[in-house]
Protein backbone atom coordinates (compact mmCIF):
# COMPACT_ATOMS: atom_id res chain seq x y z
CA UNK A 1 0.00 0.00 0.00
CA UNK A 2 2.85 2.42 0.58
CA UNK A 3 4.72 1.78 -2.50
CA UNK A 4 1.22 2.16 -4.39
CA UNK A 5 1.24 6.09 -2.66
CA UNK A 6 5.00 6.48 -3.33
CA UNK A 7 4.71 5.71 -7.11
CA UNK A 8 1.42 7.95 -7.48
CA UNK A 9 3.23 11.00 -5.48
CA UNK A 10 6.19 10.11 -8.20
CA UNK A 11 3.71 10.35 -11.32
CA UNK A 12 2.42 13.24 -9.65
CA UNK A 13 5.41 14.87 -9.32
CA UNK A 14 7.37 14.13 -12.69
CA UNK A 15 3.76 15.25 -14.17
CA UNK A 16 3.93 18.73 -12.20
CA UNK A 17 7.80 18.96 -13.68
CA UNK A 18 7.00 18.40 -17.12
CA UNK A 19 4.21 21.32 -17.18
CA UNK A 20 6.72 23.30 -15.19
CA UNK A 21 9.22 22.49 -18.01
CA UNK A 22 6.93 23.12 -20.75
CA UNK A 23 5.88 26.21 -19.06
CA UNK A 24 9.38 27.77 -18.67
CA UNK A 25 10.09 26.48 -22.30
CA UNK A 26 6.68 28.72 -23.74
CA UNK A 27 7.21 31.42 -21.59
CA UNK A 28 8.80 33.65 -24.81
CA UNK A 29 5.52 32.69 -26.36
CA UNK A 30 3.23 33.32 -23.76
CA UNK A 31 5.05 36.89 -22.99
CA UNK A 32 4.60 37.68 -27.25
CA UNK A 33 1.22 36.20 -27.78
CA UNK A 34 0.10 38.94 -24.75
CA UNK A 35 1.96 41.45 -26.05
CA UNK A 36 0.11 40.73 -30.07
CA UNK A 37 -3.08 40.74 -28.38
CA UNK A 38 -2.17 44.39 -26.30
CA UNK A 39 -0.85 45.25 -29.70
CA UNK A 40 -4.49 44.42 -31.09
CA UNK A 41 -6.31 46.35 -28.95
CA UNK A 42 -4.28 49.60 -29.00
CA UNK A 43 -4.10 49.20 -33.11
CA UNK A 44 -7.78 48.69 -33.24
CA UNK A 45 -8.36 51.92 -31.59
CA UNK A 46 -5.86 54.06 -33.66
CA UNK A 47 -6.78 52.06 -36.85
CA UNK A 48 -10.63 53.41 -35.88
CA UNK A 49 -9.82 56.83 -35.50
CA UNK A 50 -8.42 56.88 -38.99
CA UNK A 51 -10.99 55.14 -41.11
CA UNK A 52 -13.55 57.61 -39.10
CA UNK A 53 -11.44 60.80 -40.06
CA UNK A 54 -10.72 59.37 -43.46
CA UNK A 55 -14.69 58.94 -44.09
CA UNK A 56 -15.39 62.28 -42.76
CA UNK A 57 -13.03 63.51 -45.15
CA UNK A 58 -14.81 62.12 -47.68
CA UNK A 59 -18.26 63.68 -46.29
CA UNK A 60 -19.78 60.29 -45.10
CA UNK A 61 -22.41 60.41 -42.83
CA UNK A 62 -22.04 60.20 -39.17
CA UNK A 63 -23.54 57.18 -38.17
CA UNK A 64 -21.99 54.84 -41.43
CA UNK A 65 -18.78 56.46 -39.76
CA UNK A 66 -19.08 54.63 -36.44
CA UNK A 67 -20.45 51.92 -37.48
CA UNK A 68 -17.45 50.74 -40.56
CA UNK A 69 -14.68 52.03 -37.70
CA UNK A 70 -16.54 49.38 -35.19
CA UNK A 71 -16.33 47.15 -37.54
CA UNK A 72 -12.65 47.32 -38.81
CA UNK A 73 -12.02 47.47 -34.87
CA UNK A 74 -13.50 43.89 -34.44
CA UNK A 75 -11.37 43.05 -37.56
CA UNK A 76 -8.14 43.97 -35.86
CA UNK A 77 -8.51 43.05 -32.61
CA UNK A 78 -9.75 39.38 -34.18
CA UNK A 79 -6.78 39.17 -36.18
CA UNK A 80 -3.84 40.02 -33.69
CA UNK A 81 -5.76 37.13 -31.52
CA UNK A 82 -5.14 34.48 -34.28
CA UNK A 83 -1.54 35.77 -34.20
CA UNK A 84 -1.29 35.27 -30.72
CA UNK A 85 -3.07 32.03 -30.92
CA UNK A 86 -0.99 30.75 -33.60
CA UNK A 87 2.59 31.93 -31.56
CA UNK A 88 0.84 29.34 -28.48
CA UNK A 89 0.27 26.68 -30.77
CA UNK A 90 -3.43 26.76 -30.15
CA UNK A 91 -4.51 26.86 -34.19
CA UNK A 92 -5.69 23.90 -34.21
CA UNK A 93 -7.62 24.16 -30.92
CA UNK A 94 -9.25 27.30 -32.32
CA UNK A 95 -10.23 25.44 -34.84
CA UNK A 96 -11.60 22.87 -33.43
CA UNK A 97 -13.86 25.14 -30.90
CA UNK A 98 -14.74 27.25 -34.92
CA UNK A 99 -16.30 24.16 -35.85
CA UNK A 100 -18.36 23.84 -32.73
CA UNK A 101 -19.05 27.18 -32.81
CA UNK A 102 -20.59 26.96 -35.86
CA UNK A 103 -23.06 24.34 -35.01
CA UNK A 104 -23.91 26.15 -31.64
CA UNK A 105 -24.18 29.27 -33.55
CA UNK A 106 -27.23 27.82 -35.55
CA UNK A 107 -28.88 26.90 -32.23
CA UNK A 108 -27.85 30.34 -30.82
CA UNK A 109 -28.97 31.92 -33.85
CA UNK A 110 -32.19 30.54 -34.28
CA UNK A 111 -32.64 31.34 -30.44
CA UNK A 112 -31.65 35.15 -31.14
CA UNK A 113 -33.40 36.18 -34.35
CA UNK A 114 -35.28 39.19 -33.12
CA UNK A 115 -31.16 39.94 -32.17
CA UNK A 116 -29.89 39.50 -34.82
CA UNK A 117 -32.60 41.33 -37.20
CA UNK A 118 -31.80 43.98 -35.18
CA UNK A 119 -28.10 43.92 -35.71
CA UNK A 120 -28.26 43.96 -39.36
CA UNK A 121 -31.14 46.82 -39.47
CA UNK A 122 -28.69 48.80 -37.35
CA UNK A 123 -26.28 48.38 -39.87
CA UNK A 124 -28.79 49.15 -42.78
CA UNK A 125 -29.81 52.21 -41.08
CA UNK A 126 -26.31 53.30 -40.60
CA UNK A 127 -25.68 53.73 -44.21
CA UNK A 128 -29.44 55.12 -45.07
CA UNK A 129 -28.45 58.80 -47.10
CA UNK A 130 -32.03 60.15 -45.52
CA UNK A 131 -31.43 59.13 -41.93
CA UNK A 132 -28.14 60.72 -39.79
CA UNK A 133 -27.70 61.22 -36.43
CA UNK A 134 -29.10 64.80 -35.59
CA UNK A 135 -32.10 64.41 -37.55
CA UNK A 136 -35.05 64.89 -35.95
CA UNK A 137 -38.07 62.16 -37.27
CA UNK A 138 -41.21 60.04 -35.76
CA UNK A 139 -41.48 56.97 -36.17
CA UNK A 140 -43.55 54.49 -33.86
CA UNK A 141 -45.49 57.37 -31.82
CA UNK A 142 -42.36 58.91 -30.47
CA UNK A 143 -40.81 62.30 -31.99
CA UNK A 144 -37.43 63.46 -31.51
CA UNK A 145 -33.82 64.43 -32.18
CA UNK A 146 -31.30 61.30 -33.04
CA UNK A 147 -28.50 61.16 -30.80
CA UNK A 148 -27.24 57.31 -31.86
CA UNK A 149 -27.61 54.15 -34.32
CA UNK A 150 -25.89 51.63 -33.21
CA UNK A 151 -26.47 47.85 -33.03
CA UNK A 152 -29.46 47.49 -31.67
CA UNK A 153 -31.23 50.63 -30.87
CA UNK A 154 -32.14 54.20 -32.21
CA UNK A 155 -31.86 56.48 -29.55
CA UNK A 156 -34.14 59.53 -29.81
CA UNK A 157 -34.17 62.57 -27.28
CA UNK A 158 -37.88 63.94 -27.08
CA UNK A 159 -38.57 67.35 -26.73
CA UNK A 160 -39.60 67.16 -23.31
CA UNK A 161 -36.13 65.64 -22.60
CA UNK A 162 -36.34 61.72 -22.11
CA UNK A 163 -34.25 59.40 -23.83
CA UNK A 164 -36.16 56.83 -25.87
CA UNK A 165 -34.62 53.73 -27.26
CA UNK A 166 -36.53 52.24 -30.61
CA UNK A 167 -35.12 48.89 -31.86
CA UNK A 168 -33.86 48.87 -35.05
CA UNK A 169 -36.02 46.61 -36.44
CA UNK A 170 -38.76 48.87 -35.39
CA UNK A 171 -37.57 51.44 -37.73
CA UNK A 172 -37.06 49.58 -40.91
CA UNK A 173 -40.85 48.04 -40.41
CA UNK A 174 -42.59 51.16 -39.67
CA UNK A 175 -43.66 54.86 -41.61
CA UNK A 176 -40.56 56.96 -40.04
CA UNK A 177 -41.29 60.84 -41.16
CA UNK A 178 -38.13 62.99 -41.19
CA UNK A 179 -38.49 66.67 -40.24
CA UNK A 180 -34.88 67.20 -40.94
CA UNK A 181 -35.09 66.48 -44.55
CA UNK A 182 -36.82 69.30 -45.87
CA UNK A 183 -35.25 72.95 -45.25
CA UNK A 184 -38.46 74.18 -45.49
CA UNK A 185 -41.33 72.85 -42.66
CA UNK A 186 -45.36 74.06 -43.41
CA UNK A 187 -46.67 75.58 -40.35
CA UNK A 188 -50.69 75.23 -40.24
CA UNK A 189 -52.71 77.14 -38.15
CA UNK A 190 -56.90 76.39 -37.40
CA UNK A 191 -58.92 78.79 -36.19
CA UNK A 192 -62.68 80.29 -36.38
CA UNK A 193 -64.93 82.71 -37.22
CA UNK A 194 -68.36 84.30 -35.94
CA UNK A 195 -71.14 83.90 -38.82
CA UNK A 196 -71.70 87.22 -39.11
CA UNK A 197 -68.54 88.46 -40.46
CA UNK A 198 -67.23 89.44 -43.61
CA UNK A 199 -65.28 86.35 -45.02
CA UNK A 200 -63.42 88.46 -47.78
CA UNK A 201 -62.14 90.60 -44.45
CA UNK A 202 -61.11 88.47 -42.33
CA UNK A 203 -59.17 86.59 -45.26
CA UNK A 204 -57.43 89.67 -45.91
CA UNK A 205 -56.70 90.53 -41.83
CA UNK A 206 -55.21 87.11 -41.43
CA UNK A 207 -53.38 86.92 -44.14
CA UNK A 208 -51.86 90.35 -43.47
CA UNK A 209 -51.56 89.35 -39.67
CA UNK A 210 -49.18 85.86 -40.51
CA UNK A 211 -47.28 88.45 -42.88
CA UNK A 212 -46.54 90.77 -40.49
CA UNK A 213 -44.69 87.83 -37.38
CA UNK A 214 -42.24 87.32 -40.14
CA UNK A 215 -40.13 89.69 -41.68
CA UNK A 216 -39.11 87.30 -44.65
CA UNK A 217 -42.99 86.03 -44.91
CA UNK A 218 -44.39 87.33 -47.98
CA UNK A 219 -48.25 87.41 -48.85
CA UNK A 220 -47.66 85.33 -51.87
CA UNK A 221 -46.18 82.70 -49.28
CA UNK A 222 -49.05 82.07 -47.31
CA UNK A 223 -52.03 79.86 -47.99
CA UNK A 224 -55.69 80.78 -46.57
CA UNK A 225 -58.47 78.45 -47.37
CA UNK A 226 -62.08 78.76 -45.30
CA UNK A 227 -62.72 74.47 -44.29
CA UNK A 228 -66.26 74.35 -43.07
CA UNK A 229 -69.19 75.74 -41.29
CA UNK A 230 -68.97 74.46 -37.71
CA UNK A 231 -71.24 74.26 -35.15
CA UNK A 232 -70.71 77.99 -33.62
CA UNK A 233 -67.84 79.14 -36.10
CA UNK A 234 -67.21 79.15 -40.01
CA UNK A 235 -63.80 77.34 -39.67
CA UNK A 236 -60.61 78.16 -41.53
CA UNK A 237 -57.14 76.85 -41.89
CA UNK A 238 -53.60 79.56 -42.91
CA UNK A 239 -50.62 77.97 -43.51
CA UNK A 240 -47.15 79.47 -44.36
CA UNK A 241 -43.73 77.92 -44.88
CA UNK A 242 -40.38 78.76 -42.48
CA UNK A 243 -36.97 76.97 -42.61
CA UNK A 244 -36.67 75.30 -40.07
CA UNK A 245 -35.34 71.77 -38.91
CA UNK A 246 -36.15 72.11 -35.19
CA UNK A 247 -39.82 70.64 -33.91
CA UNK A 248 -39.02 74.21 -31.22
CA UNK A 249 -39.05 76.44 -33.64
CA UNK A 250 -41.77 75.35 -35.73
CA UNK A 251 -43.77 75.54 -32.35
CA UNK A 252 -42.87 79.25 -31.46
CA UNK A 253 -43.32 79.96 -34.97
CA UNK A 254 -46.65 78.27 -34.95
CA UNK A 255 -47.58 80.13 -31.76
CA UNK A 256 -46.21 83.67 -32.66
CA UNK A 257 -48.78 83.46 -35.72
CA UNK A 258 -51.76 82.56 -33.15
CA UNK A 259 -50.90 85.91 -31.41
CA UNK A 260 -50.75 87.87 -34.40
CA UNK A 261 -54.17 86.38 -35.44
CA UNK A 262 -55.66 87.08 -32.34
CA UNK A 263 -54.77 90.56 -31.70
CA UNK A 264 -55.42 91.61 -35.21
CA UNK A 265 -59.10 89.84 -35.06
CA UNK A 266 -59.85 91.83 -32.19
CA UNK A 267 -58.65 95.04 -33.29
CA UNK A 268 -61.05 94.67 -35.98
CA UNK A 269 -64.01 93.63 -33.70
CA UNK A 270 -64.07 89.97 -34.94
CA UNK A 271 -64.40 87.46 -32.79
CA UNK A 272 -63.51 83.85 -32.35
CA UNK A 273 -67.00 82.51 -31.31
CA UNK A 274 -66.89 79.24 -28.38
CA UNK A 275 -68.90 76.36 -28.78
CA UNK A 276 -72.13 77.27 -28.12
CA UNK A 277 -75.33 74.74 -27.48
CA UNK A 278 -78.96 75.61 -27.72
CA UNK A 279 -81.21 73.82 -25.64
CA UNK A 280 -84.90 73.79 -27.46
CA UNK A 281 -87.48 73.16 -24.95
CA UNK A 282 -91.55 71.69 -25.77
CA UNK A 283 -93.96 74.96 -24.99
CA UNK A 284 -95.97 72.57 -23.55
CA UNK A 285 -93.58 71.81 -20.79
CA UNK A 286 -92.66 75.21 -20.06
CA UNK A 287 -96.15 76.32 -19.80
CA UNK A 288 -96.97 73.27 -17.24
CA UNK A 289 -93.39 74.45 -15.54
CA UNK A 290 -95.23 77.59 -15.02
CA UNK A 291 -98.45 76.61 -13.67
CA UNK A 292 -96.70 74.42 -10.56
Amino acid sequence: MKEDYINIFEVFTKKLTNWINELIDKTPNIIIATVLFILGFYLSGVVKKLVVKLLEKRKVKLSARMMIGNIISIITVSAFLMFALNVLSLDNMLKTVLAGAGVAGLAIGLALQGTLSNTFSGVALSFVKDLSIGDTIDSNGYTGVIQDINLRVVKLKTPDGNLVMIPNRAIIENPLKNYSRNPITIVAVNCGIEYGANLENVQKIVVDAVASHDEYLTKEDIIFFYKEFGDSSIDFEVRFPMPSKNLVETAVAKSKAIVAIKKSLDQHNISIPFPIRTLDFPFDLLQNNKEK
